[in-house]
């Protein structure tokens, strides 16, 4: 087996072994007495440690992720020309139903009884309405294709 075989079995391994080693010191490495509001709350020592940890792990898989995805487009892209337009296609329909549902938003700040929070603004309830107007253009085209793919089978 050469080393580049080896390289995701070992990073599996090394990514495994720091995750169990912060999981043990978190849940075994004692708590400090914190006080919110009166109340007496335990916060475990290492909390700051396990959220960098995810945050590490959350970023490299969202960053190889992109990178395999951009170097599988320009491969595919110089071996056939002709293949790049339906990714592209994809991502600029991707990009259009963002603008749309953005546009489609409403920015009217919401009369809520004891909030004075930052986000009761007009661009932050734009941006929540774009992302519940994706979504349920999301959830009805995977119904649809669900539908479409089971019922098709029939008529073929």
């Amino acid at each position: 087996m050469s080393f580049l075989n080896k390289i995701p079995r070992i990073s599996l391994y090394v990514m495994a072994s720091i995750t169990i080693l912060i999981a043990v010191l978190y849940f075994a490495g004692g708590s400090n007495e914190i006080s919110i509001n009166n109340n007496s709350y335990d916060q475990p020592v290492y909390t700051n440690l396990l959220l960098i940890w995810t945050y590490i792990l959350f970023g490299l898989s969202v960053g190889l992720t992109l990178a395999f995805v951009i170097a599988k487009f320009v491969l595919n892209t110089i071996e056939s020309p002709k293949s790049a337009i339906k990714p592209l296609c994809i991502l600029v329909g991707g990009i259009l139903l963002f603008v749309i549902t953005y546009s489609l938003g409403n920015g009217t700040p919401l009369k809520l009884v004891g909030y004075d929070g930052p986000y009761n603004v007009y661009s932050w309830l734009k941006v929540t309405d774009m992302f519940l107007y994706v979504i349920y253009v999301l959830s009805i085209s995977a119904f649809g294709v669900i539908i479409y793919s089971g019922v098709s089978k029939y008529f073929k």
